[in-house]
């Protein structure tokens, strides 16, 4: 008989994976090795083995025994050891996490500055835990090992697996490739260099993951499930890294202008200063070589020389008091300005140092802070001084205009703005220089004016190699889709398989298993594809029943001879809930009307069957609801015969009657019963709306209101949690009020004065829990499994609220009619918990409505 395609294929796999084993583990023991030199370094002292290439980052401690943990991890789990590879596994990606941690808070990592500290100081700098690329790059590998070793590996599990293996061999390949080239110093991502034997280490690392999972992939031509991610991923991040290395060089040369900018600035200033300089100066030697102080020059050459020179401001003649014998100013000078070049003046003067001496000072007063200072030695005034002051922002505003186009320029004394150009929002500072005038200390900064049209060339190289990125991640894609639906056309049988809801085997001549689909995988608890090769009457649902087998094997000897064989059988053992199946066994003939192989059918008639024993117990519970309806409105019509009746009576006995304490007896008696009665037909009253659905908060609302009105003499709290309560529950109103009544009431009952009984309802996955807790006497171990049967009470036959024994009962029934079930157990501190659990998925009966 010719195997299908899907058996070819399991058996390939099969035979490639001690391949598959053998090409992991070298590249693991690789990793290691590679890891080996680093950690020589570190231990030794040795630089060029901590960093071979200085363009990638040293080597650090806690990457020299993250990466070997890694690697033996994956070690571990090729021996098949899954919980050894999984604690491994979550210890990595812990380690990765905490060093990424240590190193972004910018602290130092124990290990790393130890090791540092035997290599230099610059090396001590870069101690500051695990480099970021390097932790994400394992915690990728971390959680694709972790997915790995899990028991069970699903098309969506290998699929995720190679997703990450992909996304650490393509990042550490960029990194790896970038920091080679040299592309990644002066980027913004210059932070994410990576040690030369980490990025080796994941790219082997890396690339074991997706050797074992493009192995475990069927045999073809087509491109593995994981090369979109890997092609898309590796050519997005080289355009990345492309980008921000143009990105650096078009800052370097921006940088480079500026400073450019800036240097050409002060040169001028410069020059300007010392012209500013030589023009004066030849005013003081004009003065004192001058026979008259009331030379024309004061009215004449000095202002036109002022008025001319940029920069300028006043030329003043002052005498060695400070007082002012002259000024050629074309404005009056302030009187601060004045006050400080006089103060000036008699310092100089007292320490003799400076008075006849050319040189600038910085003024602490006045509008103009710089001042040249010229000896004059006069014949006729004595030791003299002419001061010229300089506007140093005027000054230098002549040299800012032309740069201001590109640049945003700022001059500064100190922290002080003197001088702003583009004063619009600018970018962040590009360059800065000093600017030394005399004894004035300026400096210049230089910012990228916002809105400037810049080179497109990085942006344009950005959106190209995106698209081609995408457009490269799309061909793959759809090169695998169109390889897929082709393989989807040569599968049909086995889509028909996968697609039916219920069991379905193909059996050859000797009940082995060729076929399975995926509802015979979810009965077995196991992958389609493990049930292949297994002899039908041993397969796993049979719970290695030797009984059941021979009785299935009898069957499909039938089935074998020609004949349709169906049976049911029930499968419990090991399961929350039994199952029963339908199985049925039907022979294939060839053209000579011989049995080549058997199809099985199961189906799982277990919701068929509960639904088939709900409507049974519905049905008992209304009957008995409206028995138990009728009962107490007969039996109420007398009971207020006898009480209008007892009422006219006991005004005609006197207080002092012999007799007269009955009459309190009686009264209570009959009020007694009549709260029975009351009780039994509020409870157990049909309701003729039956909603399917009804609101858990305002059923236990409303009993706990009621009960404590009736029990209000009882003294007994009622406390309700519903802040985790589903809004509505898939059950009849009546139903699930007669369950609180029950419940709450019972509880009533058997607590003690001043006691508390706690009501609180919560959603756990898909069940809707009710649990009701008193703090009475509790229940004897021995009443456990009695108190749910009609007509059995554990309750005080005096009690004026119970003893009747059927409460419990339809509580249990109304509970089992949707589906549910109800359990009770006793509390550690004393009393009972009853505890109902209401499915929040509506029962099914299979009925089409």
């Amino acid at each position: 008989m010719k195997l299908s395609r899907p058996v070819v294929w399991a058996r390939a796999m099969s035979q490639n994976r001690r391949q598959d084993s053998e090409i992991s583990r070298w590249l693991a023991i690789i990793a290691i090795l590679l890891v080996l030199p680093g950690m020589a370094g570190l231990v030794l002292g040795v630089p060029w083995l901590v960093q071979p290439l200085p363009t990638f980052a040293p080597a650090r401690a806690s990457g020299a025994l993250l990466l070997p943990l890694a690697a033996v991890g994956l070690l571990v789990k090729l021996s098949g050891h899954r919980r050894w590879a999984q604690l491994l596994a979550v210890l990595c990606g812990v380690m990765a996490i905490a060093g990424a941690w240590i190193a972004l808070r910018g602290a130092e990592a124990p290990f790393d500055a130890m090791f540092m500290q035997r290599l230099g100081p610059e090396f001590v700098a870069g101690a500051g835990g695990l480099p970021v690329s390097v932790a994400v790059l394992f915690v990728f590998y971390s959680v694709a090992l972790l997915l790995l070793a899990s028991d069970r590996q699903s098309e969506h599990t290998l699929l995720m697996i190679g997703g990450l293996a992909s996304l650490q061999v393509a990042t550490a390949g960029v990194l790896f490739t970038a920091q080679l080239a040299g592309l990644v110093d002066g980027t913004t991502v210059q932070p994410l260099r990576a040690p030369l034997h980490s990025l080796l280490a994941a790219l082997a690392l890396g690339t074991a993951l997706l050797d074992r999972v493009s192995r475990r992939e069927q045999l073809s031509v087509a491109p593995p499930r994981w090369a979109p991610v890997l092609a898309g991923v590796s050519s997005g991040l080289v355009v990345m890294v492309l980008w921000q290395a143009l990105m650096a060089r078009e800052a370097v040369q921006l940088r480079a202008r500026a400073a450019i900018t800036a240097e050409a600035i002060d040169r001028a200033a410069q020059r300007q200063f010392r012209s500013i300089q030589r023009a004066v100066g030849r005013g003081a030697a004009y003065l004192t070589a001058s026979r008259t102080d009331e030379d024309p020059m004061w009215s004449t050459s000095l202002p036109r020389l002022i008025t001319e020179t940029d920069g300028l401001r006043h030329i003043l003649w002052l005498d060695s008091t400070g007082a002012l014998l002259r000024s050629a100013s074309p404005k009056v000078v302030p009187p601060d300005v004045l006050a400080a070049l006089q103060a000036y003046v008699r310092r100089s003067t007292v320490r003799r140092d400076s008075m006849f001496t050319a040189h600038s000072t910085t003024l602490l007063a006045g509008p103009w802070r710089l001042a040249l200072w010229l000896p004059v030695l006069s014949p006729f005034r004595g030791p003299t001084v002419l001061v010229g002051l300089i506007d140093e922002v005027e000054m230098i505003r002549l040299f800012t205009d032309d740069a201001s186009g590109e640049f945003s320029l700022r001059v500064l004394a100190a922290d002080t703005v003197l001088l702003q150009q583009g004063s619009e929002a600018s970018a962040a500072m590009i360059f800065r220089a000093p600017l030394v005038l005399g004894a004035r200390r300026l400096s210049v900064e230089v910012s990228e004016r916002t809105g400037l049209a810049r080179s497109p060339l990085p942006d344009v190289v950005l959106a190209l190699g995106l698209v081609v990125s995408v457009l490269l991640a799309l061909t793959l894609w759809l090169q695998r889709r169109n390889w897929q639906q082709a393989l989807d056309e040569g599968q049909r049988f086995r889509a028909v398989f996968d697609t039916a809801f219920q069991v379905q085997l193909l059996l050859d001549h000797t009940g082995t298993v060729l076929e399975a689909n995926r509802a015979a995988g979810e009965l077995a608890d196991r992958a389609p594809d493990a049930l292949t090769g297994l002899t039908f009457w041993r397969a796993p649902w049979w719970d290695d029943d030797a009984v059941t087998g021979e009785r299935v094997r009898d069957r499909f000897e039938r089935a074998l001879a020609g004949e349709t064989q169906r049976f049911e059988v029930e499968l419990g053992r090991g399961r929350d809930r039994a199952l029963t199946m339908d199985f049925s066994l039907k022979p294939l003939l060839d053209s000579a009307r011989r049995v080549t192989q058997v199809i099985v059918e199961g189906r799982d008639l277990t919701i068929r069957k509960r639904a088939e024993e709900s409507l049974r117990e519905i049905s008992a519970l209304t009957t008995m609801g409206r028995l138990a309806a009728r009962v107490a409105h007969e039996i109420n019509n007398p009971l207020a015969g006898i009480q209008n009746a007892f009422l006219l009576i006991r005004g005609a006995i006197p207080t002092d009657h012999q007799h007269y304490r009955f009459v309190g007896a009686i009264e209570r008696e009959i009020a007694r019963i009549a709260a029975v009665t009351r009780q039994l037909y509020e409870t157990y009253r049909p309701d003729q709306t039956m909603v399917a659905e009804s609101s858990v908060i305002l059923a236990v609302s409303d009993a706990v209101s009621f009960l404590e009105q009736v029990n209000r003499g009882r003294q007994v709290r009622i406390v309700t949690d519903m802040s985790r309560a589903p809004t509505m529950v898939p059950v009849p109103d009546a139903l699930l009020r007669q369950t609180l009544y029950n419940l709450v009431q019972n509880a009533m009952d058997v607590s003690p004065a001043h006691g508390t009984i706690t009501v609180c309802a919560v959603q756990e996955e898909q069940e809707c829990v009710l649990r009701v807790a008193d703090e009475g006497p509790g229940i004897p171990p021995a009443l456990l499994e009695r108190i749910f049967d009609p007509f059995f009470s554990t309750k005080d036959r005096s009690m004026k609220t119970g003893g009747m024994g059927i409460g419990l009962a339809l509580v249990r029934q109304s509970v089992l009619a949707v589906g549910g079930r109800i359990v009770v157990h006793g509390r550690p501190l004393g009393g009972t918990e009853f505890e109902v659990r209401l499915p929040m998925i509506p029962l099914d009966t299979g009925v089409l409505r």
